[in-house]
């Protein structure tokens, strides 16, 4: 599934993605479905896995299970792109605009019912880590099966 939305189009700063890394430490089978110019998958353990459609392989062409996405997935097709991490993963790191997550009931139970959100990692603003928006970002991590809290840190204190 492609996007044509130039806003999809959003690259993270290498010192997130290896903060993002080194904080939730994936491991097993590791995707990153939208590889991009490769600031998280340059960073994953050799042998991760990768799609990018703008080099022909579409993450909703791949069907294997895996371990863990770690990604920055596409803004506005990001309820599809949920499902299918849902489907595939065990655990999901999603660095997205938090509201994304948070603003549907609908969506918060779908991920409930998967498991739950173990911890939101935050990052601040958009504008803060270089992204062309203000909306308040954070690495949502998302595991099969989890019950218990969600716990909130913070990449730089709180002004």
């Amino acid at each position: 599934m492609t996007t044509n939305n130039i806003n999809d189009v959003v690259m993270t700063p290498e010192y997130v993605a290896k903060d993002i890394i080194e904080f939730f430490k994936p491991s097993g089978t590791i995707l990153e479905p939208c590889r991009g110019t490769g600031s998280f998958y340059d960073q994953l353990p050799k042998g991760s896995l990768w799609c990018e459609i703008t080099d022909g392989v579409d993450f909703f062409n791949f069907y294997d299970r895996v371990d863990w996405i770690v990604t920055n997935p596409p803004y506005s097709i990001f309820d599809k792109w949920l499902d299918k991490s849902l489907i595939i993963a065990d655990q999901i790191v999603f660095l997205i605009p938090v509201n994304k997550i948070l603003s549907s009931l609908k969506k918060l139970k779908k991920i409930y019912r998967f498991g739950g959100i173990e911890h939101i990692r935050y990052y601040g603003t958009g504008r803060d880590i270089g992204f062309p928006f203000g909306f308040p970002c954070g690495a949502v991590y998302i595991k099969k099966g989890y019950v218990g809290p969600m716990n909130i840190s913070f990449f730089q204190p709180l002004r």
